[in-house]
C-alpha cells in the first residue's frame, strides 16, 4: 500500500490538467453578420467541450478560420477578413511546441476572434432565364440595391421555382448560376436558369394502405377533379385533410414521375391507419371541490367512414360529497361525417347525469341532443341542432324546492378557429358564439334562453412557443324571466376549476337575504396566464383570474369582481399538458374562498 502512495505522488506532477479556454469575439453593428459568425464559430459552440490539447486548440481555430471566412461571404461581405489569436499568438502561425502547451494548460486559454466586415456588397443585376414560356410573368422579389446575402439569394430561387409549380409544372427546375462578383464596384450579379418542364393537370388519385376506411370516403375529401391545372397548393390542402381527420398516423402524398397520356400527373396518397378503438383516463383533484376521475371508451371508424363513437362515465365531489351524495354523468356520443354533403357531420349524444352541491341546486337529468355541423372554412365551421332535456332540480336557494322541468328547443354555434395546436396552441385566436332557446311554445316547462361569447387569444413571445402570453374573456346570458323563475342549472355561475381558481366552484354569484347563491343571469370571466416552456415539455404558468355574475340579463357589474391569483407547474404530452395550479383569491368574501390546489392528469391510447 505504501509503494502505491508513494508512486502516485511522484507521478503526479507530470499529470496534465485539461485544458479549457474562453473566446472573445468583437461586437459586430450588422445583426443578420453578427448571427452567422456566431452560428458558424465552432470554437463558440463547443467552447464547453475543449479538445485534449493546445493542437488541438489549434486545429479548431483553423477550421473556423475557413467557416467564418465562408459566414462572411454568406452575409454579403466578400472583402471582409478573420484573425483569431490563441493567448496572443496568431492561429497562421501554428501551435507552439507541446512543452509551452503543456505549461499553458493548467489555466483558461484566451482566444480571441476578430472579424472585419468591409463594405457590403449589394445586388446588381438580378436575371431570369427562361427555357419556354410560362403563362403569367415571373417578378422576382429581390431587387437591385439589395444585400448580397446567401440566405436571400436561395430564398428567391425558391420562390421562383414554387411561382413556376402554381403555373400547372410540377417539374420545373429552377438553377442558380454561378454569382459574378464586381470587387471594384462591390456588387454582385446572379443569374436563374428556369427550365418550366411539361405543363399538368391533375391527374387520377390512387390510396394505398387502407385496411378499414372505405376508399370512397378518401375519394370524396379529394379537392380536385381529374384535368384541373396542376396544383401543388391542392396537394397540400388534400395532405392536411387527411391527417385532420383523426383516422391515420401518417399520410404521404406522391406524384408520378412522369404525365400519363392525357397530359395528367397521377397522385398517390399511401396512409396508415390508426388503431380503430381506444380508451383513456383521467382524474382531477381540488382543495376546494375535492377529487374526480373519468373514463372513455372509442370507436374512430365503426362502418369505414369514419363514423366515431365516444361513451365516456364521469364522476366527481368524492372527497367533498358523501358516497350517496356523489356526482356522475355518462355518456355517449356519435358523429357521422359528410351527411348530405362533404364536410357536413351529424353530430348526435345521449347523456344522463346527477349534480349534488348544498350551496346551490341538486340535479338529475337525461339530455339528448342532434344537428349538423357545417365546416365553411379552414378556420370557420357553424353548428344548429336540437336538446331536449328531462330534468328534476332541487333549489336550495328557494327552501329546497324541488321541481321537474322539460325544455325542448333549438341550438346553434359559430366558431372560428385560428389557432396552431388542437391541445398546445401558441399562437392564433379562437372564437365562439352559442345560443340555446327552450320557449313554451315548442313545450318547454319554462321560457329559457343562453347565449355565450368566448374568446382566447395566444400570442408566442419567446422561440416556438417557449414563452407564450394567452388569454380568455367569456360573456354568458340567460334570460327567459327573473333570475328565481329560470330552473337553477341555467342560471350563471362562476369560481372553480376552469372559471375564477381559488374560488369554491359557484361561489361567485349574487346573494339572497340570508347568505345563499342565487346564481344570476349574465356573467363574464376572464383569465391572462403567461406561459414560460423550459426543458423541453416541462412549463411554469403565472396566472390572474377574474369574474362577475350579475342578476341583470347583460352584464351590470353591479356584484364586486373577484380576482385571484396564481402559479401553475405543466408538463407537456401528446394528448395535452398535465396540470398543477395553486391560486389564491385577492378579495375573498368568506372562508370558503381561500388557497386552493388543482391538479389535474389524462392518458389516452
Amino acid at each position: 500500500m505504501g509503494a502505491i502512495f508513494i508512486g502516485a505522488i511522484i507521478t503526479a506532477p507530470h499529470t496534465a490538467f485539461a485544458l479549457t479556454y474562453k473566446t472573445d469575439i468583437n461586437s459586430l453593428e450588422d445583426d443578420t453578420l453578427e448571427q452567422a459568425v456566431n452560428a458558424s464559430s465552432t470554437l463558440i459552440e463547443l467552447q464547453d467541450s475543449p479538445p485534449d490539447s493546445l493542437l488541438g486548440l489549434f486545429r479548431r481555430a483553423n477550421e473556423d478560420m475557413r467557416r467564418l471566412q465562408q459566414a462572411l461571404r454568406s452575409s454579403g461581405y466578400y472583402d471582409g477578413s478573420v484573425e483569431i489569436r490563441i493567448d496572443g499568438r496568431l492561429v497562421s502561425e501554428g501551435a507552439p511546441s507541446d512543452e509551452a502547451a503543456t505549461a499553458k494548460s493548467s489555466h483558461p486559454v484566451k482566444v480571441d476572434i476578430k472579424v472585419t466586415p468591409g463594405e457590403l456588397y449589394r445586388l446588381d443585376k438580378i436575371s431570369l432565364t427562361l427555357k419556354s414560356d410560362l403563362p403569367h410573368r415571373l417578378k422576382p422579389a429581390l431587387n437591385a440595391g439589395s444585400p448580397a446575402r446567401a440566405a436571400d439569394i436561395l430564398a428567391q430561387r425558391d420562390r421562383l421555382l414554387n411561382a413556376v409549380l402554381r403555373q400547372g409544372f410540377p417539374f420545373a427546375k429552377v438553377e442558380l448560376q454561378p454569382a459574378v462578383v464586381d470587387h471594384a464596384r462591390h456588387t454582385v450579379s446572379v443569374t436563374y436558369m428556369i427550365d418550366p418542364g411539361p405543363a399538368a393537370t391533375m391527374g387520377p388519385v390512387t390510396v394505398k394502405g387502407l385496411k378499414h376506411v372505405n376508399p370512397s370516403f378518401i375519394q370524396r375529401h379529394v379537392n380536385f377533379s381529374p384535368g384541373e391545372r396542376y396544383s401543388p397548393d391542392r396537394l397540400n390542402e388534400l395532405r392536411e385533410e387527411l391527417r385532420t381527420m383523426d383516422l391515420f398516423s401518417a399520410v404521404k402524398l406522391t406524384p408520378a414521375d412522369k404525365l400519363n397520356d392525357k397530359g395528367e400527373l397521377p397522385i398517390e396518397v399511401e396512409v396508415t391507419e390508426r388503431d380503430r378503438r381506444f380508451v383513456g383516463f383521467g382524474a382531477n383533484y381540488s382543495t376546494n371541490d375535492g377529487a374526480g376521475a373519468s373514463v372513455f371508451w372509442g370507436h374512430r371508424n365503426l362502418f369505414g367512414g369514419g363514423e366515431r363513437l365516444r361513451l365516456q362515465a364521469d364522476v366527481s365531489g368524492l372527497v367533498e360529497n358523501d358516497l350517496s351524495e356523489t356526482n356522475y354523468a355518462v355518456s355517449a356520443t356519435f358523429r357521422k361525417p359528410d351527411l348530405l354533403a362533404v364536410n357536413q357531420n351529424l353530430l348526435s349524444s345521449l347523456s344522463l347525469n346527477q349534480q349534488y352541491d348544498e350551496d346551490t341546486f341538486d340535479k338529475k337529468a337525461a339530455t339528448a341532443t342532434v344537428g349538423l355541423e357545417r365546416r365553411l372554412s379552414k378556420t370557420l365551421s357553424v353548428t344548429g341542432g336540437l336538446e331536449i332535456e328531462k330534468s328534476q332540480i332541487t333549489d336550495h336557494t328557494n327552501d329546497s324546492d324541488t321541481q321537474d322541468f322539460f325544455l325542448f328547443g333549438p341550438t346553434g354555434s359559430i366558431r372560428r378557429d385560428t389557432s396552431n395546436d388542437l391541445l398546445n396552441p401558441t399562437k392564433g385566436t379562437r372564437l365562439e358564439f352559442a345560443a340555446a332557446a327552450f320557449p313554451e311554445v315548442l313545450g318547454s316547462s319554462q321560457n329559457v334562453f343562453t347565449t355565450r361569447a368566448t374568446g382566447t387569444g395566444y400570442l408566442n413571445l419567446v422561440g416556438r412557443g417557449d414563452l407564450v402570453l394567452a388569454g380568455r374573456l367569456s360573456v354568458g346570458n340567460a334570460f327567459g324571466g327573473k333570475t328565481h323563475d329560470l330552473p337553477a342549472d341555467r342560471r350563471l355561475y362562476a369560481g372553480g376549476g376552469g372559471s375564477v381558481r381559488g374560488y369554491k366552484f359557484r361561489s361567485i354569484s349574487p346573494r339572497d337575504s340570508h347568505g345563499d347563491f342565487t346564481g344570476g343571469r349574465s356573467a363574464v370571466e376572464g383569465s391572462i396566464e403567461l406561459r414560460y416552456r423550459f426543458l423541453g415539455d416541462f412549463g411554469v404558468v403565472p396566472f390572474l383570474d377574474a369574474g362577475t355574475v350579475s342578476e341583470e340579463v347583460f352584464p351590470a357589474f353591479d356584484e364586486t369582481i373577484q380576482y385571484a391569483a396564481g402559479i401553475g407547474l405543466r408538463y407537456y404530452t401528446a394528448i395535452g399538458p398535465i396540470r398543477a395550479d395553486f391560486a389564491v383569491p385577492l378579495n375573498p368574501r368568506s372562508d370558503d374562498d381561500k388557497f386552493a390546489f388543482y391538479v389535474s392528469i389524462g392518458q389516452a391510447f
